[in-house]
Formats: C-alpha cells, structure tokens, sequence
C-alpha cells in the first residue's frame, strides 16, 4: 500500500511543477457581448503584444514618402499637360477642315459661273460672285488658246471679301478647258487646216 502511494506521488509531481511554471494572470477576451477571463496553459500561453516602436517601423516602410508623391504629381502634371495639348490641337485641325472645306464648296460655286460663260469676251472680263461663306467673290481670267483646236489654257483668280478666319482672301489656278463656243471662226478654221496639213505631211514621211 505504501508503495502504491509512492509512486502515485511521483508520477503527479512533475505535472504540479509544469502547471505551477504557467500561472501568471489572465489575459480579458471578448466573445459575442460579453468578456471572460482567458488563463495561460503550456499549449497556449499569454499572447505577448508587439512594441509600438516596431509597428511605426512597419507603418512608416509602408507609407510613402514626399519626394515619392512629388514625383507622382510631377508625373501626373506632364501627362495630363500632354493629353491637354493633343485635345486643343486635335479640336483645331477639326475647325481647321472644316473651314477649308466651306472655302472650297465657294471656289466650286465661283469656278461654275466661269464654266456656264459660253462667250469668250465674258469670260475674260469677269464677274462676281456673292458667296454663302466668304462674303463676294470677284474673278478674273486670262485666256490663251492653244495648239489644239477649242481647247483653252485659262489663269483663273478670285478674291474674296470676307474670307474665314485664318484663310487666305485669294485664290489663283490654271485650268485647261475645251470649248467650242469660244474659238472665233476664222482661227478655228486655220487651225484645223494647219492641223491636216500637218497630218498629210506626216502620212507623206511613210510613203515608200
């Protein structure tokens, strides 16, 4: 009986010396709405709290720093100046087509009045023009004929009164147009006769 005792007394005197080397007090926990007394035990001892040096270490390599957030804005400025300029130029070139395309609907209207003109001495006096654009168009031709029958070598200009901002008032072209009801009746007649003689003169070269 004695021995039993002993040696029930020896197999308990450890666990008292591994529970008596974990009572320290308990840490307050919360649980839902209320709070309860947590006690240390070998598995799960009290939670040790990080120092609040070390967490402003950890916040402060996190953060960034002003001359980090210096240069995002100056960044950010360069981008957003660049994206600003390609706007303003891209709203210009639009107001820019737009206006050379009012100009050449006007120089089209004016360049008919001198394609309806069937009379020579008309055309080379000139008229104007009252454009839907540009304010009256004056215009002016000079005509020389040229070596083939009824075709015209015509320096055509005109000047317009109020033209859109940022275009020219003038405007100056060559054309080259083919009309009969212009060639006076004796040159006509000369010239196509210079024409067939010209023709049987070179039709004579290849006759053997």
């Amino acid at each position: 009986m004695k021995a039993n005792l002993a040696t029930i007394k020896a197999s308990a005197a450890p666990s008292q010396v591994r529970t008596t080397s974990y009572q320290r007090k308990p840490t307050k926990t919360r649980c839902g709405a209320g709070t309860h007394l947590r006690y240390p035990t070998e598995n799960n001892p009290t939670p040790r709290h990080p120092h609040p040096t070390s967490l402003f270490r950890r916040k402060a390599a996190a953060a960034f720093t002003l001359v980090e957030v210096l240069i995002a804005v100056a960044i950010f400025a360069m981008a957003a100046s660049g994206l600003m300029s390609a706007f303003v130029n891209a709203l210009l070139a639009r107001e820019s087509a737009a206006s050379n395309d009012l100009l050449n609907s006007d120089i089209r209207a004016v360049r008919m009045q001198l394609l309806l003109e069937p009379n020579l001495e008309d055309a080379e006096d000139g008229d104007e023009y009252e454009t839907l654009n540009s304010g009256e168009a004056s215009w002016q031709t000079t005509i020389q004929p040229t070596n083939v029958v009824d075709l015209f070598q015509v320096q055509f200009s005109i000047r317009f009164s109020a033209p859109s901002e940022g275009l020219p008032g003038d405007y100056a072209e060559t054309l080259y147009l083919l009309r009969p009801t212009w060639s006076e009746g004796d040159d006509r007649s000369e010239l196509l006769e210079d024409k067939r003689e010209a023709l049987e003169d070179s039709r004579g070269d290849y006759n053997f």
